[in-house]
């Protein structure tokens, strides 16, 4: 019996982009003072990261 493995399916240079990303976001929203809303979106074609898009909302009180 053979068992396929599967090779990861998004480079890790977009992988570790979304990640670093997702870090910058995290960081920003949860300063003290922050109201709003914070995301972020990965655009993905069959298995692949193909953009990423960071939304950032700033409420004004």
């Amino acid at each position: 019996m053979t068992t396929a493995t599967r090779k990861p399916s998004t480079s890790p240079s977009k992988a570790l982009q979304a990640q670093e990303e997702f870090a910058k976001l995290l960081s920003s929203a949860s300063a003290r003072g922050f109201h709003g809303t914070a995301g972020i979106t990965l655009s993905v074609q069959d298995g692949h990261i193909q953009h990423l898009k960071i939304h950032f909302e700033r409420m004004v009180r």
